[in-house]
This record gives structure tokens, C-alpha cells and sequence, in this order.
């Protein structure tokens, strides 16, 4: 499965769909400008580019150097450069440049030819918008692979020990008295980490009957758990909790239970808060999604 973005705009910003996984591959198709000195490729833990949001992986081909500089920004500050390999771009000529994200690292082919490969120094995971900028005229863009499926369920299965993140679950139904139990542990440095309850299993379903966003720091924000629902468009926030639950680098139980007029959620035993169904019939609810900053350790249901 591909989607396809043909001759945008530069600098192009936008979310990569479905995020990034084991056997995804991103390939930009376009054009070296002349009378510019190189062009960028960047994925990115969001979509600022002025100041850049956090980025695991930049892709910088500098004519002025004939060199293709490879780095990561973490906390507002770069990395160490990679600069070794040779240089396979030309000033008004076309170019691929294809992104193939594997379990260690980012593998890099230019014209169908390997070039480099760069480990990951932050987890891939994070990574939720492509930007491309600068002295490039994008012919298209196209993303392919790695989409998460579902993990079968059925009645009576057991917990879920150690899944990989992002988490995609039908949920067999969603129904009052129905209980969902997530462990996990923050990355160390985590800026975030979401649950959904939603229709489909996209990455991006037109409707989300709760989105828990547990924010260590996102947008400026520091220790906030959002809520909110989705109906075709994002609804009204909710923040106000009586205490932040989560720490990085340490393990927690999230509760949520289904009643019939409001979702109840705890963790590590203490009730945190209610959220009243925005969007009935709760049937139409049939998927569990986790995604960001964490590993997960077990996830079970009850119910």
C-alpha cells in the first residue's frame, strides 16, 4: 500500500501517514535546483521548522562541500555530523532518494543505489512529519509499507506481553463494564505518548471516541494529560487532572473502564479522571491504538 503526494510545495511539511515502522520507505523524487547550495530531507518529531522541531534523522546534500551531511537535533541541540560517502547529486538533475527504516537504523539508496546507513540515535518511533526544503523541486513524494495491523483478537486471549509500538488492537467491541489494562515504561527523555479508542485502525480515523495524551513536554507543555474525542474534526480539550502520573524511565498501570455514559481512568491505582462519551454507539468503537515515547510491557482486557 502507497500514498502519494505529487508536486508540492517548498518547503513541504506534513505528516507522514501511518508513522514510521519497521519496513516503511519514504521516497522523494525531485529536482536539484541550480543557484541554490543543497537541499534538506528531515523526519521529525513534529512540524516546526523554524525553529526545527526534534529530528532523529537529516538528510543535507551541500554542493558547496560535495558532501551529503547525515545528523540528528535532540533538545535543541545537533549531533555529531556523518560525512563520509560520496556524493551522487547534480545541480539541475533529477534525483530518488528512498528512506527504508529498519529495527537498528535508516537506510539510505539514492537512484536505486545503497549510499549510507544511519543508526537511529533517538527512537524511530517519535518520527511523525517529513520536511523538504530548501533548493529542491519536489516531483513526488510516496510512502510505502510498515503500516501496523491489527493483532488478532478473540475471546479469552490472553495479556499482550511486550508489543511493538505504535500498538494496533481490535477491540472486539466496546461495551459498558469492558476494562483495558496498558503497562509500559516511558523512554527515558519521552515527550509524549498517546491512546486512542477508535473506529479503524488508521493513523488518523475520522473518529476517536477518547485520545489520552500523556505530555511530559509537547508544544511547550509540560506534565499535562489532554483528552478529547474526534468526529470528522478534533473537539474541545480536557486537562484538568489532580495529579501527573507518569515519569520517564519508570514502569505504570493505566485502567481504563467503559460505563455507559463516560470513560473512568486510573493509574497505578489512583482514579485520574472521567471523560463523558462524546459519540454514540460506543459499538463502533473497535480499535486500540498506543503510540510514542514508550514500551509497552503488557497490555490485557477484561470484560
Amino acid at each position: 500500500m502507497a500514498n502519494v503526494v505529487r508536486n508540492p510545495a517548498t518547503p513541504y511539511v506534513a505528516p507522514i501517514p501511518g508513522g514510521v515502522h519497521d519496513g516503511t520507505v519514504i521516497h522523494v523524487k525531485g529536482i536539484a535546483e541550480r543557484h541554490h547550495n543543497g537541499f534538506l530531507i528531515a523526519l521529525q518529531c513534529s512540524c516546526s521548522i523554524d525553529p526545527r522541531s526534534e529530528s532523529p534523522f537529516v538528510f543535507n546534500p551541500r554542493f558547496t562541500d560535495n558532501q551529503v551531511i547525515r545528523n540528528s537535533l535532540r533538545g535543541g541541540s545537533w549531533g555529531a555530523e556523518e560525512r563520509h560517502g560520496g556524493f551522487p547529486f547534480n545541480q539541475g538533475s533529477s534525483f530518488d532518494v528512498a528512506i527504508h527504516i529498519k529495527q537498528q537504523h535508516y537506510s539510505v539508496h539514492v537512484d536505486g543505489r545503497h549510499f549510507c546507513d544511519y543508526s537511529h540515535r533517538m527512537p524511530k518511533e517519535r518520527v511523525t512529519h517529513l520536511t523538504c526544503e530548501q533548493g529542491i523541486r519536489i516531483k513526488e513524494i510516496r510512502f510505502e509499507g510498515g503500516y501496523p495491523q491489527p493483532t488478532p483478537s478473540f475471546p479469552g486471549s490472553g495479556p499482550i506481553y511486550n508489543p511493538p509500538v505504535p500498538f494496533v488492537h481490535h477491540l472486539g467491541g466496546l461495551y459498558p463494564n469492558k476494562m483495558i489494562v496498558i503497562s509500559g515504561i516511558p523512554h527515558p527523555g519521552a515527550s509524549r505518548f498517546t491512546v486512542y479508542i477508535q473506529h479503524g485502525s488508521h493513523h488518523e480515523p475520522h473518529e476517536i471516541a477518547m485520545c489520552v495524551d500523556a505530555r511530559f513536554w509537547f508544544n511547550n507543555e509540560s506534565n499535562s494529560v489532554v483528552r478529547n474525542h474526534k468526529q470528522g474534526g478534533w473537539g474541545s480539550e480536557e486537562r484538568t487532572i489532580p495529579f501527573f502520573p507518569f515519569a520517564q524511565n519508570a514502569p505504570f498501570e493505566m485502567i481504563i473502564l467503559v460505563e455507559h455514559h463516560q470513560f473512568k481512568v486510573a493509574v497505578n491505582n489512583q482514579h485520574l479522571m472521567e471523560f463523558r462519551h462524546r459519540i454514540q454507539p460506543l459499538g463502533r468503537f473497535d480499535t486500540l491504538r498506543i503510540d510514542g515515547d514508550l514500551r509497552l510491557t503488557q497490555v490485557r482486557f477484561q470484560g
